[in-house]
């Protein structure tokens, strides 16, 4: 039995409209694939797909920095042994979370900051929150850089490419309570290399 024309003909019109879905599906495993196909759809004068890869790849390297930061999330600090850790990205911001405990004492550090260099709703609510923290609290240095001890005992460190650092616990409810409590954990946290790691 021979098909007919109208058969072949619809055969190959979805072939074809195989072909062109299968164009459009980008399955990139990574930001630095995305990274690699920049220049040439910017030579191939495709502007607007060149700057979403672009964006894509902005969006992989924030991901890559603030991996490379939680490596700094060390298991021990001082005698405080990390017991959890969380890294998530929302709302423009970068975010990591470690939850440490000595002896009865339990305490949270985390690192916040806007991705894409600050842009963005991440980098105005950043901003925001940081010209608080300047505003208010017992002004200490840590590793050279600026922090505040907060009346409820949060410690907060501004990093220079506007991240802020905090350490904080329930169990050390004012400022005085703070430093002698969290005082050995801060000290001992390599915030020296978080912040070269973020420049």
């Amino acid at each position: 039995m021979k098909p007919s024309r109208y058969g072949v003909l619809a055969g190959i019109l979805a072939a074809g409209a195989w072909h062109v879905a299968q164009a459009q599906l980008d399955v990139s495993a990574s930001g630095a694939d995305a990274c690699a196909q920049i220049d040439g759809l910017r030579k191939a004068g495709n502007l607007a797909e060149a700057r979403n890869k672009a964006q894509e790849c902005l969006e992989g390297l924030d991901q890559e920095v603030n991996g490379a930061a939680g490596k700094y999330f060390l298991q021990d600090v001082a005698g405080w042994k990390r017991t959890g850790m969380d890294q998530n990205q929302a709302l423009g911001f970068n975010n990591i979370s470690a939850t440490y405990e000595k002896g009865d004492h339990t305490a949270t550090v985390s690192l916040t900051g806007g991705s894409g260099g600050g842009g963005g709703l991440g980098g105005v609510l950043g901003g925001i929150a940081r010209l608080g923290i300047k505003a208010s609290g017992k002004k200490v240095k840590v590793a050279g850089l600026p922090a505040s001890v907060q009346a409820d005992g949060n410690i907060t460190v501004t990093l220079e490419d506007g991240s802020f650092l905090t350490f904080m616990s329930p169990d050390f409810r004012d400022a005085d309570a703070a430093l002698a409590g969290l005082g050995d954990l801060v000290n001992a946290f390599p915030v020296g290399e978080i912040n070269k790691k973020l420049k």
